[in-house]
């Protein structure tokens, strides 16, 4: 290996790049299209490897995280997470609570959250799997603390949500879910606006997610747990909870 790869402006390119991303496809981890360019995605998909091999979790390939990424033997298909698919079960309890009154954000989720009255989407998925699978979203967050993060509880701000995945290894990038997974939406090509949990993956690069704060016409601030088609190109990516 002649050189450490990290996420840099401009970003790290050349085949040595495009192998590295060529290794990650064949132990099954997502570094995004192979184009030869280390960047946010293939950074990802080198911290969840990094998690998954007991290394240092930097996002850095050095050469303790290349000899582990040569020695490793090709990975089983993926199978989802125990703690997302208790998550989701949790998530269709719920399917049809509604705010009440309509339009005030007042719902039994930010109730429990300590924080009624407001946006409500990453409260519902904070929620299930808090009580569906007795894990708290963001703890731990790096630095201590992050903006929405109420220890204990989860998560109430989804670009917080997604930092976290990223920074913890645990971000799949937009790639083909599986049930229990956490959507990251992203409607207008800034920060993320919408979270839930996928429950299952359909035809022609759409998946089916249950949503708290959601309607037709109103997909961030709806006041309804739903059942929603989305697409892929809908989503800046998934996590899947370790």
């Amino acid at each position: 290996m002649a050189r450490d790869f990290h996420v840099t402006s401009p970003a790290m390119t050349g085949p040595d790049v495009f192998a590295l991303q060529q290794r990650l496809v064949a132990l099954n981890y997502r570094p995004g299209v192979l184009d030869g360019v280390y960047g946010p995605t293939t950074e990802a998909a080198v911290r969840a490897f990094q998690r998954d091999h007991k290394l240092f979790v930097d996002g850095v390939v050095g050469p303790k995280t290349f000899a582990a990424l040569e020695a490793a033997a090709p990975a089983p298909d993926p199978t989802p997470s125990e703690r997302g698919l208790k998550a989701l079960a949790e998530a269709k309890k719920h399917l049809g609570v509604k705010e009440q009154p309509a339009g005030s954000n007042l719902q039994m989720f930010g109730e429990w959250f300590g924080a009624n009255g407001y946006a409500w989407c990453n409260m519902f998925v904070s929620y299930c799997f808090q009580i569906g699978a007795g894990y708290t979203i963001a703890d731990g967050y790096p630095g201590g603390k992050g903006a929405g993060v109420y220890p204990g509880k989860g998560c109430s701000y989804v670009p917080t949500t997604e930092a976290w995945l990223r920074a913890t290894g645990m971000w799949l990038g937009r790639s083909t879910p599986l049930p229990g997974d956490i959507a990251i939406y992203n409607w207008n090509g800034g920060e993320p606006d919408h979270i839930g949990i996928v429950n299952r993956v359909l035809p022609n690069g759409s998946f089916e997610a249950i949503e708290g704060n959601t309607a037709e016409g109103n997909d961030s601030n709806g006041g309804e747990v739903m059942l929603r088609v989305r697409l892929l190109t809908q989503v800046d990516g998934f996590g899947r909870v370790a």
